[in-house]
């Protein structure tokens, strides 16, 4: 099992656990409307089916607010000796009250008591607001995956070194 596989996390300011049928599919139809994944092309069915989607590697959970389901989140681990952070998304509702800085802040001490010497995210280059939040926790760019999503953009590799 990985080490981000418990079934839920309580972080205070919010909850993390597995996302029910009803959790992935409200989430899919909400989060393939806004950016950066209206431009990537994503679609609720493709949502639907990665949220509900666990791996002995990869792990997705619902980030609930008072029992509302209002993001997602999903970690590999291990890649490249530490974390990658393959998707975080927030209802518009509950984007600036601080959940991402809680979830970084979850995810990297998670890293750390497992010894991981990085944490690894990618973002996409139109998507500035994203970029200026992850600078803000730390990470640096350290590669430019050229089309990687769709042809006419690239997605940033971005790195903080833990230890």
């Amino acid at each position: 099992m990985s080490k981000f596989g418990e079934a839920n996390y309580d972080l205070g300011i919010c909850q993390l656990r597995h996302p029910t049928h009803d959790d992935a599919k409200l989430l899919s139809v909400e989060l393939a409307k806004i950016e950066p994944w209206k431009t990537l092309g994503s679609t609720p069915q493709e949502f639907e089916e990665g949220f509900q989607s666990q791996t002995t590697s990869t792990n997705t959970y619902a980030v609930v607010v008072n029992e509302n389901p209002v993001g997602i989140i999903s970690v590999r681990y291990p890649w490249l000796l530490g974390p990658y952070l393959g998707f975080l998304g927030f209802i518009p509702e509950a984007q600036g009250k601080g959940l991402g800085k809680a979830i970084m802040n979850w995810l990297e001490e998670t890293a750390n008591q497992h010894s991981a010497r990085n944490v690894f995210i990618c973002v996409s280059d139109f998507n500035h607001e994203a970029q200026a939040f992850y600078k803000a926790c730390g990470y640096s760019k350290i590669a430019d995956l050229d089309g990687l999503i769709v042809d006419e953009h690239s997605e940033f590799l971005l790195r903080k070194r833990l230890s």
